[in-house]
């Protein structure tokens, strides 16, 4: 029997040691050397030496159901994924229900720990602390070391030849506390930890430059794993656990790389782990992939060699200048207090035996906590080790004879598990296979086969469902009256913070049922057009429709004068840290939602290492190279206004235009034979502010996401966003990262998609093909959506988020690739719309109320103008279905006047204004020839009338028109649609990347005006232009892996097989029903 426990540390293992010697009737008596409770939990500002540290932004990396101690579930309105204050808030909850803080001496340091002379009798210690620099000695029955592993920073400079004469900065991860450190800077990160990647990926927020050095590699997992439900609780089951482990080690290491692949290609990445057939410590993050694939962070080999300002990275001898270097390399395991006779660190590992006790020792009175890194929550696990450990304290659990510890002791150092998951070090383990093992030492893992015939429901829940601690007090010592409860509602409260915009689910089920039809059809929609004739040619913009006009004006033999009110080019993707009135505006991380190949000019190609997803500066720096390339500069003139725009007197008989402009406060006119309005529509926003009773009330700022640029002004405040297109999202997921509270208000809701599609490809590379258009045109319009709704569900579960759209006949969608992980995260909570406003809070249409709002920035969108026309041209080109083609305002005597770029599409806009302007310089030359008024009044009724029996206004301003068939249109119009058929006939290979591969602009160019030579090799090769960018970091393939024995072929098909289909289909489908 063991009275006196002493529990070293108060963290996570120390607060469930202390809990249960409780249950256990011991006497406890913690030691917490901080003052207060929590460990790597409780952040600040500094770094304590001798305790954990941790920085500013970080979330738990197992979900809140997984992550509960046994007895006491989080509250429903935790977020899912805890940031440190959450969490460290449920152990305060934990430490005053159980009526633990009496138990703990705080500022209170455990000198040494040390045997009693009776100790081979006694088992009892003596414990020397320090409080307030004085001394003081006690004697334990038992003790108990809950300090874990993160207090010793692991930094091997001697590793690293060159170190010592590095000029920049360098320090340890644990040292890391917020990203304003890196601005402006070249940052490298070595070591692909959680703890590295999180901070190279707050890091490229910030910085100039972000790199990450990985020498081996590693596997990552979103928090949001299938059907948007938190990885752990897909990956836990019991079901799942026994495919695994019946599996050879091999076999079972190679299944989950494949579905971990299936999100992003790891080795197109540049990530993939060398050894492949172990699990390294697997990396939880929700935005490296968007960051590799958008060039905000660039993955390396590892380090060569530093020198004063660079480093050469291995399989390199370029240097790349490097400002601050951050050690994420990991930590050193160390018991300083205890004889190194007792517990010694070997290779990052002691001999424990089940990770917990000495088995040298005489008397089993001495207990380590939590010195492992299991697969999975380690708080559970940690609760699980003290159960058992006070039980053997008490007498009440027996330890097997030394020998018998010792041969496992030995097997698990030599960690050659031959079924199952395979670890690279020892103390990695799978949670669930460990848990089960304490638990059968308790007499607490539930028998599913003993519940399948007395609680059926219950006993599908614990083998089907996720594996939560609460399985474990359902029998035995320390069963909990509420284990079946905690259970069987586990699904409801994971939903319950992340589903705060209910929308009643009206899909039919048909839709989960319809399969891919194939077909091959090519619509060629003809026209006819008269003959104009046109030289002076005005363009009014120089961002990108401008920069396309004048191209294709100088292609076609005209003369553009391009009128551009700023001072550079650019349009949209020109940042600006102050906006001025009447411009368009970004902010200031702005990223393409189109990848570089489907977003490039038809005819200049993006460099083929710039990043797939480009920031503002990126872009903008393609559109200086592409005008300094077809040198349109000389064409362009900066700081001049277009005042107005009228017809000519004898507009009637030459179509001509008086153009009015100012420049430095000096007006003139001028002449054109024809004018292309390339201004875009981003300029004017709309501030509906008569839509939100009580706003003039409002006490707190509201603004116009136009004005917004980054999210450093709303640091700890409670933030409102209302509106939930592209912008209002990005808006929302970055503010969240320093404001209180984000809540993001949504009438309609809208489907969410990443940039990140099948195997890590860029989404519209994947989606967007003539096959699939091929195949969408033959199904009616209802089973279209249908198909594509159940698409969109395929990342996460849009109604559990509040996100499902209401029911409509056209489909939102907005990409953003964080969204989802900060609403699991409870950073972001999605509300419906708003019905009022008062002086401080927020009323919402079904009844909740938010109060002690700051700030409401309003992501309402803009309104189309065009103020230099006059007002019956204004009215005419006020929604862009009322012209021809999207262009042309139909009503003019001559069609000299175009509007270019005033389209949405469901793709990328910039390769679209410019087949529109190759178009319409044709029409200005004459070469195309317009049809009647009445065919072109009627095609435009056409639309409309389609649009109607959609349910789409057809004077909405953003009704988008598929990418493929406006491109065809317009080809089509043009000459320069692809002849399909044909080419299967004359050239097959490039038929096929035409027809199955990304519809990129390129095709425009392979016949008829315009025609470039260049363009079958472009795309032919824009896959591997798409991949460069990524594979900055390049594994061959492990030749353990490809030589696999013929017996493990053999009998490792049958279970493969099985596996697979387990891996592929159950997921999705199980646990909605199980739920």
């Amino acid at each position: 029997m063991a009275k006196r426990v002493a529990i070293v540390g108060a963290g996570v293992s120390g607060l469930a040691c202390i809990k249960c010697c409780l249950d256990e009737g011991l006497e406890p008596t913690c030691f917490e050397r901080t003052s207060d409770i929590g460990g790597v939990w409780r952040f600040t500002e500094y770094v304590e030496e001798g305790r954990p540290s941790t920085y500013k932004s970080m979330v738990s990396n197992t979900c809140k159901e997984m992550s509960a101690f046994t007895d006491f579930p989080y509250p429903e309105d935790f977020p899912v994924f805890l940031p440190h204050a959450r969490l460290l808030e449920y152990l305060r909850l934990y430490t005053k229900h159980f009526n633990l803080r009496k138990y703990i001496q705080f500022q209170t340091s455990v000198i040494s720990i040390t045997k009693c002379p009776d100790f081979s009798t006694s088992g009892q210690w003596e414990v020397i602390t320090e409080t307030e620099g004085k001394q003081k000695s006690a004697i334990f029955d038992t003790v108990m070391v809950c300090v874990g592993y993160l207090t010793e920073p692991s930094l091997p400079l001697d590793s690293f030849p060159g170190i010592d004469k590095f000029k920049g900065q360098y320090f340890h991860s644990r040292e890391y506390k917020t990203p304003g450190i890196f601005e402006g800077k070249k940052v490298l990160v070595i070591g692909m930890g959680n703890s590295g990647v999180d901070i190279a990926v707050e890091a490229s927020r910030v910085a100039k430059k972000a790199m990450l050095s990985t020498g081996r590699g590693a596997w990552v997992i979103s928090r949001v794993f299938d059907d948007g439900y938190p990885w752990d609780m897909v990956f836990h089951t019991r079901f799942m656990n026994i495919v695994r482990n019946a599996l050879p080690s091999r076999v079972t290491g190679w299944l989950v790389g494949s579905h971990l692949n299936q999100r992003f290609n790891h080795a197109n990445y540049g990530v993939i782990p060398e050894e492949r057939s172990v699990i390294r410590e697997p990396i939880l993050n929700d935005e490296l992939p968007g960051c590799i694939i958008t060039g905000k962070v660039t993955i390396r080999p590892g380090v060569k060699e530093f020198k004063e300002n660079s480093i050469v990275f291995k399989d390199s001898q370029d240097e790349e200048e490097v400002d601050v270097v951050v050690f994420a390399t990991g930590y050193k395991a160390s018991f300083p207090f205890i004889d190194k006779s007792i517990i010694s660190i070997e290779d990052k590992h002691a001999s424990l035996y089940k990770y917990i006790f000495p088995p040298q020792l005489e008397k089993p009175t001495l207990a380590i906590i939590g010195f492992l890194r299991p697969l999975g929550a380690v708080m559970p696990v940690v609760e699980t080790q003290a159960r058992w450990v006070t039980r053997v304290f008490k007498g009440l659990c027996k330890l097997p004879p030394l020998n018998t510890m010792m041969q496992e002791v030995d097997k698990m150092k030599k960690n050659i598990p031959w079924f199952g998951l395979a670890f690279d070090e020892v103390l990695k383990t799978d949670c669930l296979t460990y848990m089960d093992q304490m638990a059968c030492s308790i007499g607490i893992k539930p028998s599913v086969s003993a519940l399948l015939l007395s609680d059926p429901k219950l006993a599908v829940k614990i083998f089907f469902g996720p594996c939560s601690p609460y399985q474990y007090r359902l029998v035995g010592p320390g069963k909990w009256d509420g284990a079946r409860d905690a259970i069987m509602t586990q699904w409801e409260r994971t939903l319950k913070p992340i589903r705060t915009r209910v929308v009643e689910d009206s899909s039919s089920f048909i839709a989960y049922l319809l399969k891919a039809l194939t077909f091959f059809a090519v619509r060629a929609p003809k026209s006819l057009f008269p003959e104009t004739m046109a030289k002076k040619v005005a363009i009014i913009g120089a961002g990108v429709s401008g920069l396309a006009s004048l191209k294709c004006c100088l292609d076609e033999g005209l003369e553009p004068t391009c009128f551009e009110k700023s001072d550079g080019i650019g349009g949209l993707w020109q940042f600006r840290e102050i906006p001025k009135e009447g411009r368009t505006n970004v902010y200031k991380s702005v990223i393409t939602n189109t990848s570089k190949e489907m977003t490039s000019f038809s005819d200049f190609p993006f460099p083929e290492g710039y990043p797939n997803f480009l920031h503002h500066s990126v872009l903008l720096e393609y559109l200086r190279t592409y005008a300094e390339h077809f040198q349109l500069l000389d064409y362009i003139h900066l700081k001049t206004t277009v005042c107005s725009i009228q017809k000519h007197p004898d507009f009637i008989a030459t179509g001509q235009w008086v153009v009015c402009t100012e420049k430095d406060g000096q007006r003139e006119s001028a002449i054109f034979d024809a004018v292309m309005i390339c201004s875009g529509r981003y300029a004017e926003p709309n501030f509906p502010l008569d839509s939100f009773p009580g706003i003039k009330k409002f006490k707190g700022r509201f603004l116009h996401s136009w004005e917004y640029k980054d999210e450093a002004e709303f640091e700890g405040k409670r933030v409102l966003v209302l509106g939930v297109g592209n912008t209002g999202g990005d808006i929302a997921a970055e503010v969240s990262r320093a404001a209180a509270k984000v809540f993001l208000s949504t009438r309609s809701g809208t489907w969410v998609l990443s940039r990140i599609s099948d195997a890590g490809w860029p989404f519209d590379m994947v989606f967007t093909n003539r096959f699939t258009n091929s195949v969408r045109q033959l199904l009616p319009k209802g089973i279209q959506k249908r198909m594509m709704t159940k698409i969109f569900s395929q990342w996460f579960n849009h109604e559990n988020y509040g996100l499902i759209p209401l029911e409509s006949s056209w489909i939102p969608l907005i990409l953003n690739d964080e969204l989802p992980s900060r609403i699991l995260c409870g950073s972001v909570v999605v509300k419906p719309n708003v019905k009022e406003f008062t002086e401080t809070s927020v009323i919402f249409d079904n009844g909740t109320i938010e109060k002690d709002i700051d700030a409401v920035i309003f992501a309402t969108g803009y309104t189309p103008s065009f103020p230099f026309l006059d007002e019956t041209l204004q009215s005419a080109c006020r929604s862009n279905m009322s012209l021809y083609k999207q262009i042309f305002p139909p009503h003019l005597e001559k069609h000299t006047l175009a509007i270019i770029g005033f389209i949405a599409v469901t793709g990328s806009i910039m390769p679209a204004v410019e087949l529109q302007a190759r178009l319409v310089t044709r029409v200005f030359k004459g070469s195309c020839k317009f049809p009647a008024t009445d065919r072109l009044m009627s095609e435009i009724a056409k639309v409309k009338e389609d649009l109607r029996k959609q349910g789409i206004p057809s004077d909405k301003d953003k009704v988008r028109t598929g990418f493929i068939d406006y491109m065809d249109n317009i080809a089509t119009c043009l000459g320069a649609k692809p002849n399909v058929p044909l080419l299967f006939l004359t050239d097959p290979k490039l038929a096929l990347e035409v027809f199955f591969g990304p519809c990129t602009s390129y095709q425009y160019r392979l016949t008829g005006p315009g025609k470039w030579e260049k363009a079958r090799t472009t795309i032919l090769t824009q896959w591997d232009r798409a991949l460069k960018p990524l594979k900055t970091r390049v594994v061959h393939a492990s030749p353990k892996n490809s030589s696999i024995s013929c017996w493990l072929v053999v009998l490792g098909l049958p279970f493969l097989g099985a596996a697979l289909l387990t891996f592929k289909y159950l997921p999705p489908s199980w646990l909605p029903w199980i739920k």
